[in-house]
């Protein structure tokens, strides 16, 4: 890859920039949001929520609840298998995106 589609690839992506708390994808619950520039070429990458305090307690909350009804631990062997295989084969199929987000 030249560095001509490498810049075009990279500003074409579309970057969620919402906190992911839960499971699940929320804005910062105080609604702030700043710009995450390129140190490349000074140009806006994305959107991205401000988290707090609140937000940081939400999220650690959340991983506990996580933790303590065992959900990822309860899980057959074999299923955490199957999921771990999909995220392994999701990061090969999507791994050009992820080098520009890097």
């Amino acid at each position: 890859m030249t560095t001509t589609p490498w810049h075009e690839r990279a500003a074409a992506l579309e970057i969620d920039g919402r906190a992911f708390i839960g499971g699940e994808r929320v804005h910062a619950r105080s609604g702030a949001r700043f710009d995450c520039i390129s140190p490349v070429d000074g140009r806006k990458l994305a959107e991205v929520a401000r988290c707090d305090l609140a937000d940081v307690d939400a999220a650690v909350a959340a991983a506990r609840a996580a933790f303590e009804d065992r959900r990822w631990a309860a899980k057959a062997p074999a299923e955490r298998k199957r999921v771990l295989i999909r995220f392994a084969d999701l990061m090969l199929e999507h791994r050009d995106e992820l080098a520009l987000l890097e």
